[in-house]
């Protein structure tokens, strides 16, 4: 899990090749609470396996970051779909890790660039696949990625992930209870082998399915298995908004 080490050595090789960092920092979408020179508190979006674009919507990942913006936190979307294509040591192996090391990039990247401040608390989100790489972050804590204080979970797939996993910061998860495609049964059996099992909390919603917070899916995909649940999102989205509250986040700030 040395991700951020592995990460500070593929920015040292694309910074031998500007043209490629630009191309791989263009996957990286910084969406800042607001341009005031000042720090804020921060997170970093893992979007689920499709990438940015969920059955023609662009937006999702959007919407939640600018609701985050309006919150005063920082935010940058990881399309790590795309990254991969140009970072060494990211093609091979489990979800988690992979994603993880793409994620020490953009960390990397970000604070070079003055972005992602230490000072400020923040934390990784995660949606279905990109849930693979939130429980890897949520295990290194802040030991790698300093200022991380919290993880969250949206329908996250525990696939790749080991029997007595331990978070080091608490984890948050958003699961509805039918849900044929990440299945309830599954995190549930993950929670309880887990390390920590009091260090992840699990809402659970009611007939909900994979997807269900996409406002855009009102007419349910893939044979129903993917579909937009009203009350289920407004619960989850209630509740993110109470984590990322102004009096849950902030900076230590001399």
């Amino acid at each position: 899990m040395r991700f951020f080490r592995r990460a500070a050595t593929a920015l040292f090789l694309l910074g031998a090749n500007p043209a490629l960092a630009e191309q791989v920092e263009d996957h990286f979408h910084w969406r800042p609470a607001a341009d005031d020179g000042r720090p804020h508190p921060w997170a970093i979006l893992l979007p689920g396996a499709s990438g940015l674009e969920i059955f023609g919507d662009k937006e999702h990942y959007f919407r939640f970051a600018k609701r985050l913006n309006g919150a005063g936190i920082d935010v940058l979307v990881v399309h790590y779909q795309e990254a991969t294509r140009f970072l060494p040591d990211t093609k091979k192996g489990k979800p988690g890790p992979r994603i993880a090391r793409i994620v020490g990039y953009a960390v990397e990247d970000s604070r070079a660039k003055g972005r992602l401040d230490v000072r400020c608390e923040g934390v990784v989100v995660g949606w279905s696949l990109g849930g693979e790489g939130m429980w890897e972050i949520a295990a290194e804590g802040r030991s790698k990625l300093p200022g991380l204080s919290r993880a969250i979970g949206f329908y996250p797939s525990v696939r790749g992930q080991a029997k007595g996993y331990e978070n080091s910061v608490p984890v948050t998860i958003f699961q509805g209870n039918a849900d044929r495609v990440t299945r309830q049964n599954a995190l549930i059996k993950f929670e309880a082998a887990s390390a920590r099992p009091e260090y992840i909390t699990i809402h659970t919603y009611a007939d909900a399915v994979h997807g269900f917070d996409i406002a855009s899916l009102a007419e349910p995909k893939m044979g129903g298995k993917i579909a937009f649940d009203a009350a289920a999102s407004e619960a989850a989205l209630a509740e993110v908004d109470r984590l990322f509250a102004p009096t849950s986040m902030g900076c230590a700030l001399d």
